[in-house]
């Protein structure tokens, strides 16, 4: 008997290939852009960016980190941290004050403006859960969620850089 010969691409195990259209990273890679525009449009009515979210929900819950504080709490590079703030603090959503207990770091703290849209952020974020999860079950939200956290925790392996064996 011949082997029959595959049309396109091919999974580990052999079997064919999803379309393009149907893989994961297609999928997750849309949702994610589309969950993206939804919260862009929202948050500029509000006077912030998207960039800006990790550090405000991580400042909501508490206020007066450092730099490096942030960076590590939101899992945001430094550099982009350090941009994220110089933004903040230009749209008056952050103040920096020296650290009195080392006059080298500065202390990150909100603005009553920051304060004041605390409700209406987490109004957003909850408004946005619930159409994008419209028709699920609560069993159905609850599955998703696990499954997303397993898919960010085999992608953090995946993105983290290979190793050195020399």
């Amino acid at each position: 008997m011949e082997a029959q010969e595959q049309d396109g691409p091919v999974q580990p195990d052999g079997a064919p290939a999803p379309p393009a259209d149907r893989m994961v990273c297609y999928t997750v890679n849309q949702a994610a852009r589309l969950l993206t525009q939804a919260v862009t449009h929202r948050l500029a009515a509000l006077g912030a960016a998207p960039g800006q979210l990790p550090a405000l929900l991580a400042l909501y819950e508490n206020d007066g980190q450092t730099q490096a504080e942030l960076a590590r709490h939101t899992g945001v590079e430094q550099p982009t941290m350090a941009l994220n703030l110089k933004r903040m603090e230009r749209d008056g959503l952050i103040t920096r004050s020296p650290d009195p207990t080392d006059a080298r770091r500065a202390l990150v703290h909100l603005t009553k403006t920051a304060t004041a849209i605390r409700a209406d952020i987490q109004a957003l974020r909850t408004g946005i859960d619930t159409q994008a999860l419209d028709g699920f079950t609560r069993a159905e939200q609850t599955q998703l969620g696990s499954l997303l956290d397993r898919l960010v925790t085999n992608l953090q392996t995946l993105a983290a850089p290979p190793t050195s064996t020399t």
